[in-house]
Protein backbone atom coordinates (compact mmCIF):
# COMPACT_ATOMS: atom_id res chain seq x y z
CA UNK A 1 0.00 0.00 0.00
CA UNK A 2 2.86 2.40 0.64
CA UNK A 3 5.00 1.74 -2.72
CA UNK A 4 1.02 2.93 -4.00
CA UNK A 5 1.44 6.47 -1.64
CA UNK A 6 4.87 7.27 -3.50
CA UNK A 7 3.28 6.25 -6.95
CA UNK A 8 0.61 8.50 -6.74
CA UNK A 9 3.42 10.92 -5.71
CA UNK A 10 5.90 10.39 -8.08
CA UNK A 11 2.68 10.98 -10.96
CA UNK A 12 1.69 14.04 -9.07
CA UNK A 13 5.43 15.34 -9.07
CA UNK A 14 5.87 14.27 -12.90
CA UNK A 15 2.49 16.27 -13.70
CA UNK A 16 3.69 18.85 -12.35
CA UNK A 17 6.95 19.20 -13.75
CA UNK A 18 5.88 18.67 -17.30
CA UNK A 19 2.91 20.78 -16.98
CA UNK A 20 4.16 24.06 -15.15
CA UNK A 21 5.56 25.82 -18.19
CA UNK A 22 1.91 25.47 -20.10
CA UNK A 23 -0.37 25.60 -16.94
CA UNK A 24 1.51 27.66 -14.24
CA UNK A 25 -0.58 28.73 -11.38
CA UNK A 26 -2.15 32.36 -11.49
CA UNK A 27 -5.02 33.59 -10.77
CA UNK A 28 -7.70 31.84 -8.89
CA UNK A 29 -10.83 32.16 -10.80
CA UNK A 30 -14.19 33.76 -8.67
CA UNK A 31 -16.76 32.78 -10.18
CA UNK A 32 -19.54 34.73 -12.79
CA UNK A 33 -19.81 38.22 -10.44
CA UNK A 34 -23.08 40.33 -12.04
CA UNK A 35 -22.55 44.17 -10.58
CA UNK A 36 -25.88 45.76 -10.65
CA UNK A 37 -25.25 48.55 -8.93
CA UNK A 38 -22.15 50.34 -7.39
CA UNK A 39 -23.37 48.66 -3.57
CA UNK A 40 -25.05 45.58 -5.33
CA UNK A 41 -23.93 42.59 -6.72
CA UNK A 42 -24.02 39.25 -7.07
CA UNK A 43 -21.63 35.83 -7.63
CA UNK A 44 -21.90 32.65 -8.29
CA UNK A 45 -19.76 29.45 -8.51
CA UNK A 46 -19.44 25.62 -8.40
CA UNK A 47 -17.32 23.49 -7.02
CA UNK A 48 -16.67 19.68 -7.41
CA UNK A 49 -14.67 17.25 -5.74
CA UNK A 50 -14.17 13.89 -7.82
CA UNK A 51 -12.71 11.03 -5.31
CA UNK A 52 -10.86 8.16 -5.11
CA UNK A 53 -10.51 6.04 -2.25
CA UNK A 54 -8.73 2.30 -1.84
CA UNK A 55 -8.09 0.45 1.25
CA UNK A 56 -9.67 -0.82 4.71
CA UNK A 57 -12.66 1.22 3.83
CA UNK A 58 -15.55 -2.15 4.83
CA UNK A 59 -15.90 -4.58 7.50
CA UNK A 60 -15.99 -8.12 7.08
CA UNK A 61 -18.72 -10.01 6.80
CA UNK A 62 -18.09 -11.24 10.67
CA UNK A 63 -17.47 -7.90 11.85
CA UNK A 64 -14.09 -9.01 13.06
CA UNK A 65 -11.49 -7.13 10.64
CA UNK A 66 -11.24 -4.70 7.62
CA UNK A 67 -11.58 -5.67 4.06
CA UNK A 68 -9.83 -4.11 0.69
CA UNK A 69 -12.55 -2.10 -1.07
CA UNK A 70 -12.57 0.97 -3.39
CA UNK A 71 -14.68 3.61 -4.27
CA UNK A 72 -15.37 6.60 -6.66
CA UNK A 73 -17.77 9.08 -5.75
CA UNK A 74 -18.30 12.99 -6.15
CA UNK A 75 -16.87 14.20 -2.32
CA UNK A 76 -18.11 17.65 -2.69
CA UNK A 77 -20.86 19.08 -5.54
CA UNK A 78 -21.92 22.71 -4.30
CA UNK A 79 -23.15 25.64 -5.90
CA UNK A 80 -22.50 29.04 -4.62
CA UNK A 81 -24.53 32.02 -4.42
CA UNK A 82 -23.86 35.42 -2.83
CA UNK A 83 -23.31 38.84 -3.00
CA UNK A 84 -24.59 42.22 -1.74
CA UNK A 85 -27.94 44.19 -1.41
CA UNK A 86 -26.66 46.77 -0.01
CA UNK A 87 -23.38 48.42 0.97
CA UNK A 88 -23.69 47.19 4.49
CA UNK A 89 -25.73 44.14 3.78
CA UNK A 90 -24.25 40.38 2.48
CA UNK A 91 -25.99 37.51 1.95
CA UNK A 92 -24.84 33.55 0.68
CA UNK A 93 -27.28 30.98 -0.66
CA UNK A 94 -24.83 27.88 -0.69
CA UNK A 95 -26.33 24.43 -2.30
CA UNK A 96 -24.73 21.40 -1.86
CA UNK A 97 -25.12 17.42 -3.01
CA UNK A 98 -22.27 15.80 -1.56
CA UNK A 99 -21.00 12.50 -1.22
CA UNK A 100 -23.03 11.89 -4.67
CA UNK A 101 -22.28 7.90 -5.43
CA UNK A 102 -20.52 7.10 -2.14
CA UNK A 103 -21.04 3.71 -1.29
CA UNK A 104 -22.70 2.75 2.18
CA UNK A 105 -25.86 4.94 1.06
CA UNK A 106 -29.16 3.38 1.85
CA UNK A 107 -30.37 4.33 -1.42
CA UNK A 108 -29.94 6.45 -4.72
CA UNK A 109 -32.25 9.40 -3.39
CA UNK A 110 -30.55 10.23 -0.67
CA UNK A 111 -26.80 9.83 -2.08
CA UNK A 112 -28.52 12.62 -4.90
CA UNK A 113 -30.07 14.53 -2.20
CA UNK A 114 -29.93 18.63 -2.68
CA UNK A 115 -29.62 20.32 0.86
CA UNK A 116 -29.33 23.99 1.84
CA UNK A 117 -25.87 24.50 3.15
CA UNK A 118 -25.68 28.37 3.81
CA UNK A 119 -29.02 30.73 3.64
CA UNK A 120 -28.12 34.05 5.47
CA UNK A 121 -27.78 37.56 5.79
CA UNK A 122 -24.91 39.40 7.35
CA UNK A 123 -25.26 43.13 7.59
CA UNK A 124 -22.03 45.09 8.86
CA UNK A 125 -22.80 48.52 11.29
CA UNK A 126 -18.79 48.74 11.63
CA UNK A 127 -16.01 46.81 11.64
CA UNK A 128 -16.36 46.21 15.18
CA UNK A 129 -19.78 45.01 14.98
CA UNK A 130 -21.80 42.76 12.63
CA UNK A 131 -24.51 41.04 12.68
CA UNK A 132 -25.34 37.70 11.22
CA UNK A 133 -28.75 35.33 10.77
CA UNK A 134 -29.56 32.33 8.93
CA UNK A 135 -27.77 29.13 8.28
CA UNK A 136 -24.41 28.74 8.92
CA UNK A 137 -21.54 27.28 10.39
CA UNK A 138 -21.51 27.60 14.41
CA UNK A 139 -18.10 29.86 15.72
CA UNK A 140 -15.71 27.04 16.77
CA UNK A 141 -13.03 24.83 15.64
CA UNK A 142 -10.26 26.52 13.83
CA UNK A 143 -10.08 23.70 11.16
CA UNK A 144 -14.00 23.24 10.68
CA UNK A 145 -14.56 27.11 10.00
CA UNK A 146 -12.00 27.23 7.34
CA UNK A 147 -13.47 26.46 3.84
CA UNK A 148 -13.45 22.88 2.53
CA UNK A 149 -11.75 24.39 -0.55
CA UNK A 150 -9.09 25.52 1.42
CA UNK A 151 -7.81 22.35 3.62
CA UNK A 152 -4.71 21.20 3.63
CA UNK A 153 -5.57 17.61 3.65
CA UNK A 154 -8.47 15.41 1.86
CA UNK A 155 -9.94 15.44 4.89
CA UNK A 156 -10.47 17.24 8.50
CA UNK A 157 -9.28 15.30 11.53
CA UNK A 158 -11.44 12.92 13.12
CA UNK A 159 -11.48 14.71 16.24
CA UNK A 160 -12.84 18.28 15.22
CA UNK A 161 -15.31 16.10 12.75
CA UNK A 162 -16.53 14.04 16.08
CA UNK A 163 -16.88 17.61 17.54
CA UNK A 164 -19.11 19.02 14.57
CA UNK A 165 -21.89 16.91 16.15
CA UNK A 166 -21.70 17.63 19.95
CA UNK A 167 -24.54 20.17 19.31
CA UNK A 168 -26.74 17.97 16.87
CA UNK A 169 -25.81 20.09 13.24
CA UNK A 170 -22.51 22.01 12.81
CA UNK A 171 -24.53 23.48 10.34
CA UNK A 172 -27.99 25.32 11.87
CA UNK A 173 -29.96 28.50 11.84
CA UNK A 174 -27.91 30.97 14.77
CA UNK A 175 -27.73 34.31 14.76
CA UNK A 176 -23.98 35.55 15.55
CA UNK A 177 -22.42 38.82 16.71
CA UNK A 178 -18.83 39.10 15.11
CA UNK A 179 -16.85 42.03 14.12
CA UNK A 180 -12.75 42.99 14.74
CA UNK A 181 -10.75 45.42 16.44
CA UNK A 182 -7.27 47.26 16.13
CA UNK A 183 -6.79 46.48 12.39
CA UNK A 184 -8.22 42.63 12.53
CA UNK A 185 -5.74 41.75 15.54
CA UNK A 186 -8.53 41.06 17.93
CA UNK A 187 -11.98 38.99 16.54
CA UNK A 188 -14.73 37.99 17.94
CA UNK A 189 -17.81 35.70 17.55
CA UNK A 190 -20.88 35.59 19.49
CA UNK A 191 -23.45 33.27 18.66
CA UNK A 192 -27.12 31.72 19.39
CA UNK A 193 -28.69 28.59 18.51
CA UNK A 194 -31.67 26.11 19.13
CA UNK A 195 -28.68 23.10 19.41
CA UNK A 196 -30.77 20.46 20.08
CA UNK A 197 -34.27 20.55 18.97
CA UNK A 198 -37.75 18.94 20.22
CA UNK A 199 -37.94 15.65 18.22
CA UNK A 200 -34.00 15.32 17.40
CA UNK A 201 -32.06 12.24 18.49
CA UNK A 202 -29.08 12.33 20.41
CA UNK A 203 -27.70 9.42 18.75
CA UNK A 204 -29.20 9.84 15.90
CA UNK A 205 -30.92 7.92 13.49
CA UNK A 206 -29.95 5.18 10.70
CA UNK A 207 -31.38 4.43 7.63
CA UNK A 208 -31.69 0.40 6.93
CA UNK A 209 -33.15 -1.20 3.84
CA UNK A 210 -35.05 -4.87 3.78
CA UNK A 211 -33.17 -7.59 2.26
CA UNK A 212 -36.59 -8.79 0.65
CA UNK A 213 -38.32 -5.78 -0.94
CA UNK A 214 -35.31 -2.89 -0.92
CA UNK A 215 -37.48 -0.93 0.90
CA UNK A 216 -35.41 1.81 3.21
CA UNK A 217 -36.62 3.18 6.50
CA UNK A 218 -35.61 5.31 9.15
CA UNK A 219 -35.22 3.56 12.45
CA UNK A 220 -34.71 5.69 15.42
CA UNK A 221 -32.17 5.48 18.23
CA UNK A 222 -31.94 6.14 21.82
CA UNK A 223 -32.33 9.89 23.14
CA UNK A 224 -35.45 11.71 21.66
CA UNK A 225 -35.37 15.12 22.74
CA UNK A 226 -38.06 16.65 24.29
CA UNK A 227 -36.62 19.93 25.31
CA UNK A 228 -33.43 22.00 26.38
CA UNK A 229 -32.18 25.66 26.53
CA UNK A 230 -30.30 27.24 24.08
CA UNK A 231 -26.94 26.91 22.83
CA UNK A 232 -24.65 29.70 23.65
CA UNK A 233 -20.81 29.75 21.58
CA UNK A 234 -17.98 32.05 21.92
CA UNK A 235 -14.63 32.52 20.23
CA UNK A 236 -11.76 35.16 20.08
CA UNK A 237 -9.15 35.10 17.74
CA UNK A 238 -5.56 36.92 18.26
CA UNK A 239 -3.21 38.07 16.22
CA UNK A 240 0.33 40.10 16.79
CA UNK A 241 0.88 43.20 14.69
CA UNK A 242 1.79 42.48 10.74
CA UNK A 243 0.61 38.85 11.27
CA UNK A 244 -3.20 38.91 10.48
CA UNK A 245 -4.80 36.51 7.85
CA UNK A 246 -6.54 38.29 5.11
CA UNK A 247 -8.26 35.37 4.44
CA UNK A 248 -9.15 31.74 6.86
CA UNK A 249 -7.24 29.34 4.60
CA UNK A 250 -5.39 26.11 5.57
CA UNK A 251 -2.96 26.52 2.98
CA UNK A 252 -2.12 29.69 1.83
CA UNK A 253 0.23 28.86 -1.40
CA UNK A 254 3.28 30.32 -0.48
CA UNK A 255 1.79 34.25 -0.18
CA UNK A 256 1.95 36.66 2.80
CA UNK A 257 2.43 35.12 6.37
CA UNK A 258 -0.05 35.21 8.95
CA UNK A 259 -0.36 33.95 13.36
CA UNK A 260 -3.37 33.41 14.77
CA UNK A 261 -4.39 32.18 18.36
CA UNK A 262 -7.77 30.79 18.91
CA UNK A 263 -9.88 30.00 21.71
CA UNK A 264 -14.00 28.92 21.65
CA UNK A 265 -16.68 28.36 24.05
CA UNK A 266 -19.73 26.54 23.87
CA UNK A 267 -22.31 25.14 26.68
CA UNK A 268 -26.09 24.21 26.28
CA UNK A 269 -28.22 23.08 29.03
CA UNK A 270 -30.61 20.94 30.16
CA UNK A 271 -31.03 18.81 27.35
CA UNK A 272 -34.44 16.52 28.24
CA UNK A 273 -34.89 13.69 26.37
CA UNK A 274 -36.93 10.33 26.51
CA UNK A 275 -35.62 6.62 25.86
CA UNK A 276 -35.59 4.34 23.36
CA UNK A 277 -38.58 4.53 21.09
CA UNK A 278 -40.15 7.54 23.57
CA UNK A 279 -40.41 6.01 26.47
CA UNK A 280 -41.06 8.40 29.24
CA UNK A 281 -38.31 9.03 31.35
CA UNK A 282 -36.70 12.22 33.14
CA UNK A 283 -33.11 11.96 31.77
CA UNK A 284 -31.58 14.84 30.81
CA UNK A 285 -27.78 15.75 29.81
CA UNK A 286 -25.57 19.19 29.92
CA UNK A 287 -23.21 19.65 27.08
CA UNK A 288 -19.74 21.72 27.23
CA UNK A 289 -17.03 22.26 24.52
CA UNK A 290 -13.74 24.13 24.91
CA UNK A 291 -11.01 24.27 22.36
CA UNK A 292 -7.41 26.23 21.57
CA UNK A 293 -6.05 26.88 18.62
CA UNK A 294 -2.89 28.07 16.59
CA UNK A 295 -2.19 28.55 13.20
CA UNK A 296 0.39 30.31 10.99
CA UNK A 297 2.41 30.38 7.67
CA UNK A 298 5.49 32.07 6.82
CA UNK A 299 5.66 32.14 3.14
CA UNK A 300 5.52 28.18 1.89
CA UNK A 301 5.56 26.98 5.01
CA UNK A 302 2.14 25.99 6.99
CA UNK A 303 1.47 25.34 10.39
CA UNK A 304 -1.42 24.39 12.37
CA UNK A 305 -2.30 22.74 15.36
CA UNK A 306 -6.04 22.51 17.72
CA UNK A 307 -6.95 20.89 20.65
CA UNK A 308 -10.89 20.25 21.44
CA UNK A 309 -12.57 18.86 24.36
CA UNK A 310 -15.96 18.33 25.32
CA UNK A 311 -18.16 17.20 28.07
CA UNK A 312 -21.59 15.44 28.58
CA UNK A 313 -22.98 15.75 31.91
CA UNK A 314 -26.01 13.09 32.76
CA UNK A 315 -28.71 14.11 35.51
CA UNK A 316 -28.89 10.40 35.87
CA UNK A 317 -26.31 8.74 38.49
CA UNK A 318 -25.80 5.55 37.34
CA UNK A 319 -24.76 7.38 33.83
CA UNK A 320 -20.79 8.30 34.26
CA UNK A 321 -20.24 11.53 32.07
CA UNK A 322 -18.24 10.92 29.11
CA UNK A 323 -15.51 13.36 28.20
CA UNK A 324 -13.88 12.73 24.80
CA UNK A 325 -10.85 15.09 23.73
CA UNK A 326 -8.52 14.95 21.04
CA UNK A 327 -5.23 17.17 19.34
CA UNK A 328 -3.72 17.31 15.97
CA UNK A 329 -0.86 19.08 14.32
CA UNK A 330 -0.48 19.64 10.54
CA UNK A 331 2.15 20.99 8.51
CA UNK A 332 2.38 21.56 5.05
CA UNK A 333 5.58 23.88 2.80
CA UNK A 334 4.40 24.96 -0.89
CA UNK A 335 7.27 24.71 -3.67
CA UNK A 336 6.83 27.28 -6.05
CA UNK A 337 7.43 26.52 -9.86
CA UNK A 338 5.96 23.04 -9.54
CA UNK A 339 3.47 23.84 -7.45
CA UNK A 340 3.63 21.26 -5.45
CA UNK A 341 3.07 20.54 -1.66
CA UNK A 342 4.03 17.82 0.67
CA UNK A 343 1.50 17.61 3.94
CA UNK A 344 1.39 15.63 7.36
CA UNK A 345 -0.48 15.47 9.77
CA UNK A 346 -0.52 13.68 13.55
CA UNK A 347 -3.77 13.53 15.88
CA UNK A 348 -4.52 11.41 19.04
CA UNK A 349 -8.72 11.24 19.87
CA UNK A 350 -9.54 9.86 22.92
CA UNK A 351 -13.08 8.59 22.17
CA UNK A 352 -13.71 8.77 26.29
CA UNK A 353 -11.08 10.01 28.85
CA UNK A 354 -13.86 9.60 31.83
CA UNK A 355 -13.99 5.87 30.76
CA UNK A 356 -13.71 2.98 33.98
CA UNK A 357 -11.34 1.23 34.31
CA UNK A 358 -10.65 -1.80 32.16
CA UNK A 359 -12.77 0.32 29.63
CA UNK A 360 -10.23 3.05 29.24
CA UNK A 361 -7.72 2.04 26.10
CA UNK A 362 -10.24 4.91 24.20
CA UNK A 363 -7.40 6.38 21.91
CA UNK A 364 -7.20 6.62 18.21
CA UNK A 365 -3.96 7.34 16.66
CA UNK A 366 -4.09 8.75 12.77
CA UNK A 367 -0.90 9.24 10.84
CA UNK A 368 -1.87 11.45 7.18
CA UNK A 369 1.17 11.52 4.85
CA UNK A 370 0.22 13.26 1.53
CA UNK A 371 0.92 15.73 -1.12
CA UNK A 372 -0.81 18.28 -3.27
CA UNK A 373 -0.30 20.03 -6.82
CA UNK A 374 -1.86 23.01 -7.54
CA UNK A 375 -2.91 23.65 -11.70
CA UNK A 376 -4.00 26.89 -10.34
CA UNK A 377 -4.37 27.89 -7.16
CA UNK A 378 -7.33 26.23 -5.07
CA UNK A 379 -9.74 26.52 -8.48
CA UNK A 380 -7.75 23.08 -9.77
CA UNK A 381 -5.65 21.11 -7.58
CA UNK A 382 -5.46 17.49 -6.85
CA UNK A 383 -4.02 15.97 -3.74
CA UNK A 384 -3.35 12.39 -2.29
CA UNK A 385 -3.42 10.98 1.21
CA UNK A 386 -2.29 7.50 2.94
CA UNK A 387 -4.19 7.97 6.51
CA UNK A 388 -3.02 5.09 8.65
CA UNK A 389 -5.10 4.67 12.21
CA UNK A 390 -4.56 3.09 14.79
CA UNK A 391 -7.13 1.96 17.74
CA UNK A 392 -7.34 0.99 21.15
CA UNK A 393 -9.74 -1.97 21.94
CA UNK A 394 -12.12 0.35 23.03
CA UNK A 395 -11.72 3.68 20.61
CA UNK A 396 -13.20 0.84 17.98
CA UNK A 397 -10.62 -1.79 17.26
CA UNK A 398 -11.93 -5.06 15.46
CA UNK A 399 -11.57 -8.45 17.14
CA UNK A 400 -8.76 -9.31 14.34
CA UNK A 401 -7.59 -5.54 13.34
CA UNK A 402 -6.62 -2.60 15.77
CA UNK A 403 -5.59 -0.37 13.12
CA UNK A 404 -6.10 0.07 8.84
CA UNK A 405 -5.09 2.24 5.78
CA UNK A 406 -6.47 4.10 3.20
CA UNK A 407 -5.74 5.99 0.64
CA UNK A 408 -7.40 9.02 -1.22
CA UNK A 409 -6.85 10.80 -4.44
CA UNK A 410 -9.36 14.06 -4.83
CA UNK A 411 -9.18 16.42 -7.60
CA UNK A 412 -10.88 19.96 -7.15
CA UNK A 413 -12.03 22.50 -10.09
CA UNK A 414 -13.64 25.97 -8.80
CA UNK A 415 -14.78 28.07 -10.70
Amino acid sequence: MKKTLLALTLALSMTASAFAQDFAMGEETKGLKVKISDDTDFSIRTRMQPRFDMGDLITSKDGKSYESETDIYLRRLRLEMDGKLTKELKYNLTLEMDKNGKSGKASASAANEVKVQYAYLDYKFADTAKLRFGKAKLPYSRVSLSSSSKQLLIERPVTTEAAKKVFDDYYQTNAMLHGSFAEGLIAYNLAMADGWENGNYLNGTEQKADLVTGKVSTVDKEGKVFKSAPLYIARVEVSPPGFVEKSKSDAHLGEGQHVTLGFSYAAEKSIEYSTYKGAASDDSEDRTLMGADISAHFGGLTLQGEYISWKIDYSNAATSDKEPNGWYAQAGYFIPGINIEPVVRYEIYNHNSNAAAGADDTEEKDTTIGVNWYGKGHSFKIGANWINSAYGKNAGALANADKKDVYQVQAQLYF
